[in-house]
């Protein structure tokens, strides 16, 4: 047992030089405490004020609790000011209730996908994200164990206070990241509702928090805590009101039996995805769904929840809806079932050419679920975003915009299109530019050279569509809402 680990007289009788008997401990339990709920409390100022007085929050074996509670909250306190997050791991029981527990250091033990990391048979392995998530265990050893004695009082009977990783003490930009000292207050979380109810987005919000307590430096949470508030409210919001949509759907069925609906839920009965066609919509796709676009720009907002509305133009050049879909996040999976539906709903009949904006999920949604279509993505979206991250040098090189614009839609062949854009960035001396890089990486995605000979009906972006929003707000509001 190394030196930084202590035990309680009553747990073992066989110890070693380095532990430690509790003996009696009148101590009150009194500590500096940290209201962690204070609206507007000052990391900075509480890991100052609490590291010079360290020592009234030092834990030893023998210290006395009233409650679990107060246990917990002494060494979460203990871990804040050290630099280090702590999480339950073990409870005892007994005839008559709850006995012991135990906090470890949050890295203590490994991740099921550590655990199973090397393994041959990969069916054991645990499902894991898109975007591979790195593990913060170490195995890390520290922990405090509490067991109840005398009927009231919880004293410590181990503790271990030995790191094998980097502690976070007097940084407050790391402790902010530690999971288990991330907070809002109930303040926070009311003006997170009142904020998201006029509309306003969670990085807006989360930057007014911050200047509200004095700083990024001086919060206890992230921006995504912000997300997951506006997101729990949004999923109980969908839930009262899904009554009624199904309502209405079932009217639309009862008067078109050619109406097609799906609704997904997730594992707690909440709704994800929402996707309807009326009969109309579907026959007009079997004859007019040679080019189909697809675009997420128009936001709810009520229930952060994208409307997604297929699109395609009719003999006459007319815009066709052939209808549309609310999705909760946008990510592959969620695009996968969206688009399986949606063919599901079209007699099975895959789009030849779909034009969509550069969002990789969808890019590689597309790619699994209509392999054989022409993707193609919308030239207005990449140049907005050129415009976006080529501002300045805009401002530095009059001609540049009017001199990309004529290499991207004058130029009739492949080879054409990059031997301009070649003499562009020299004529520029831009062949470093990151974005312009980037741009020209995804050039078959875009570039009209690139798809010379297909058949698009004018509609090369999804502007046409974006430009039809404005139609969707009182349809949504008298009919879903």
């Amino acid at each position: 047992m190394s030196e930084n680990e202590h035990v309680a007289g009553s747990e073992k009788r066989d110890m070693s030089e380095n532990e430690h008997v509790a003996g009696s401990d009148n101590d009150d339990s009194k500590f500096a405490r940290v209201q962690i709920n204070d609206p507007y409390i000052d990391l900075e100022k509480v890991i100052e004020e609490e590291s010079r007085k360290l020592e009234s929050i030092e834990i030893h074996v023998g210290k006395e609790f009233k409650s679990p509670d107060e246990a917990y909250g002494f060494y979460n306190l203990y871990a804040l000011v050290k630099g280090f997050s702590i999480r339950r791991n073990q409870k005892e029981t007994s005839r008559k209730g709850l006995s012991g527990l135990k906090f470890v250091c949050s890295k203590q033990g490994l991740s099921q996908r550590q655990k199973h990391k090397g393994r041959p048979d990969s069916s054991s392995k645990p499902k894991t994200s898109e975007k591979e998530r790195s593990s913060t265990r170490t195995e890390c050893k520290a922990y405090t164990r509490c067991k109840l004695v005398d009927g009231s009082i919880w004293q410590v009977l181990r503790f271990h206070d030995e790191h094998n990783h980097q502690l976070a003490s007097n940084s407050p930009s790391k402790l902010r990241n530690l999971r288990f000292h991330r907070c809002l207050t109930m303040q926070d979380i009311e003006i997170i509702r009142t904020l998201s109810d006029q509309n306003v987005g969670p990085s807006k919000i989360a930057e007014y928090l911050a200047q509200l307590h004095g700083g990024k430096r001086k919060v206890l949470f992230r921006p995504k805590d912000v997300s997951n508030v506006i997101a729990t409210d949004n999923k109980k919001l969908i839930g009262v009101n899904i009554d009624r949509t199904l309502l209405f759907f079932q009217r639309k069925q009862a008067d078109d039996p050619e109406f097609f609906y799906s609704i997904d839920a997730d594992e707690d009965g909440f709704v994800k995805h929402i996707f309807w066609a009326d009969g109309r919509a579907r026959r007009a796709y079997l004859e007019f769904g040679d080019v189909v676009t697809f675009d997420t720009t128009y936001n709810t907002n009520k229930y952060s929840m994208p409307l997604a509305p297929f699109i395609g133009v009719n003999h006459h050049r007319q815009l066709i809806f052939f209808r549309m879909a609310l999705v909760r996040s946008e990510n592959t999976d969620n695009f996968c079932w969206l688009f399986e539906t949606w063919l599901k709903a079209m007699y099975g009949k895959h789009p030849p050419v779909i034009i969509t904006d550069q969002d990789p999920a969808m890019r590689k949604a597309i790619k699994i679920v209509f392999p054989n279509a022409v993707h193609r993505c919308c030239q207005w979206h990449v140049m907005r975003k050129a415009r976006e991250k080529l501002g300045s040098l805009y401002g530095k090189i009059p001609t540049l915009s009017n001199d990309l614009g004529s290499v991207i839609n004058c130029t009739l062949t492949v080879l054409e299109f990059e031997d301009a854009w070649a003499a562009i960035l020299e004529k520029h001396k831009l062949k470093d530019n990151n974005h312009l890089k980037n741009m020209f990486e995804s050039r078959e995605e875009w570039v009209p050279a690139y798809f010379r000979g297909l058949f698009f009906v004018e509609m090369t972006t999804t502007q046409r569509s974006e430009s039809t929003n404005a139609l969707f707000k009182m349809w949504i509001i008298h009919f879903l809402i």
